[in-house]
């Protein structure tokens, strides 16, 4: 993974749609923030509403030089953005993110929460939680989106009565072109599907999926990263690491499929011990990243409002858990503003962004640095070099 290496950051946050005189000032569905080396503020707000999570394109594909963006409606969407100039503005310039709405496309769910492109750029997947609902696209030759199709999740459940009495889909992740991964946070499991399959017409609307990954009930799988190989810390394999949300451990599981889908390698806690048991309930672990060497994962404790730090090694151990900043830690992102590595942080609920530095070992610290972002749920760092956005690879 490469790091921003400027002080940009692009805030996708949860403006409610046609909502009027917003309480912050350059409030917007996207907020362009700035000068994070050396004192943040929001140059710009613009863009569509509620995009709770935006897609680079794939440098080289159709897709290359555009944003992709999953709307958090009750009638979700996926959108295309397009570039509107060379950078940021200086601040009070208006409503110029760098980027406008080309297009609007029906997810056929409800509220959007995620999505990802293949590493082709030829296909965009979304995931929609309110309706349990799988949304791929195909990406056409001018990096426009073509015709959705939409695939519901089977029928599904877990023991968390308040969140899984349905499927509610989180998460979609291309282990390839066509292989794709679904989190159903509803049903304790992952859905593995094969999106030319979905786009042949293979899957309609209630077809089961390729392949079914149950996880330990009550887990509630929310987001998911793919871990490289790490010879020196003895790890030959590479490794899915799942975040559930509802039982605040990090799963890890081996890509190596067995007829009876992923198995576990090892379960991490992404917090340290507290007196009351069943205070993993309230903790909601949001989103979770991978340091640039791949030895470490951060995760997002929302409830008790820290970042648990994971090491790899054999045996994967929590080693350190650190205040985030704030209230509702919903999504955070490396970056290097002035060539400092640094963990940015979305706190929902604070209505802002902070930075907190990373020390030598890669512990952050606390907040060096704070911008004030109406209900920021999703973080972009991006650099500038030659006028062209440059975003983190992934």
């Amino acid at each position: 993974m490469n790091t921003s290496a400027d002080g940009t950051v692009l805030v996708g946050t949860f403006n409610e749609p046609g909502e009027p005189d917003p309480p912050l000032p350059l409030s917007g569905g996207t907020v362009l923030t700035g000068g994070w080396a050396d004192g943040p503020e929001v140059l710009a707000g613009a863009g569509p509403d509620a995009p709770s999570w935006l897609v680079p394109g794939r440098a080289g594909t159709p897709s290359a030089g555009r944003l992709y963006a999953a709307l958090h409606l009750s009638e979700g969407q996926v959108a295309v953005l397009s570039p509107s100039g060379d950078g940021p503005r200086s601040a009070g310039s208006g409503n110029d993110v760098g980027w406008v709405t080309a297009q609007r496309v029906p997810a056929g769910g409800s509220y959007t929460c995620h999505a990802d492109l293949n590493p082709a750029g030829t296909v965009l997947a979304a995931a929609s939680y309110g309706s349990g609902t799988l949304t791929v696209v195909p990406v056409l030759r001018d990096g426009g989106l073509g015709e959705p199709v939409a695939v519901q999740a089977p029928e599904g459940s877990g023991p968390v009565s308040a969140r899984q009495q349905s499927p509610h889909l989180h998460f979609v992740l291309f282990l390839d072109d066509d292989r794709l991964l679904v989190t159903d946070l509803g049903a304790d499991r992952i859905l593995e599907y094969s999106v030319h399959r979905i786009l042949a017409g293979a899957h309609p609307g209630g077809a089961q999926p390729d392949r079914v990954h149950l996880l330990p009930a009550g887990t509630g799988p929310r987001h998911l990263a793919v871990l490289p190989a790490l010879p020196e810390a003895g790890i030959d394999d590479r490794h899915l690491a799942v975040v559930g949300e509802l039982d605040s451990r990090l799963h890890l599981l081996s890509l190596d499929a067995t007829p009876e889908g992923f198995h576990e390698v090892a379960i991490v806690p992404t917090h340290g011990e507290d007196r009351d048991p069943d205070s993993a309930r309230d903790n909601l672990p949001s989103h979770l990243v991978l340091s640039p060497d791949a030895s470490l994962i951060y995760v997002a404790n929302r409830g008790r409002n820290t970042i648990g730090v994971v090491r790899r090694t054999g045996t994967p151990e929590l080693v350190a858990e650190v205040p985030c900043g704030g209230n509702w830690p919903r999504h955070i992102a490396l970056g290097r503003p002035g060539g400092a590595p640094t963990l940015f942080v979305a706190l929902e609920r604070d209505d802002a962004v902070v930075g907190l530095p990373l020390d030598a070992e890669g512990i952050p610290g606390d907040a060096g640095s704070r911008v004030t972002v109406r209900r920021p749920g999703f973080l972009l760092p991006f650099s500038q070099r030659g006028g062209r956005k440059v975003f983190p690879s992934r």
